[in-house]
């Protein structure tokens, strides 16, 4: 089954996607993750990877509502492609591949 799981940090407050205001609710959002190496020197390097999420209906608005920039949270989600409006011939052209979010967990919500 494609199902992945990620944990990192929200880049910027999520937001609800207002265009689609007579449709489901809509939030795309990016988490940072960090992967940690050492060197042969033996220095700790961190790397950084930025991965993009979509939310729909009321798991959008619970994240818009309780998502905050520099916020930790664990997403359990499933990568799609995304598609360019002229690649749907051609499988090939692929754009990017999103996560859409299955389940979602912030990791402190208690803590201010």
């Amino acid at each position: 089954m494609n199902i992945c799981m990620f944990t990192g940090y929200l880049v910027n407050d999520p937001q609800l996607d207002v265009r689609k205001a007579i449709g489901p609710a809509y939030c795309e959002f990016q988490l940072v993750t960090y992967e940690y190496v050492r060197n042969k020197r033996g220095e700790k390097k961190r790397y950084p990877t930025t991965i993009t999420f979509q939310a729909w209906d009321s798991g959008a608005e619970v994240i818009a509502k309780l998502g905050a920039q520099g916020m930790k949270m664990t997403v359990y989600a499933s990568a799609r492609n995304l598609y360019s409006s002229n690649s749907f011939d051609d499988p090939l052209e692929e754009e990017a591949i999103i996560f859409r979010v299955n389940q979602f967990d912030f990791g402190c919500l208690d803590k201010e």
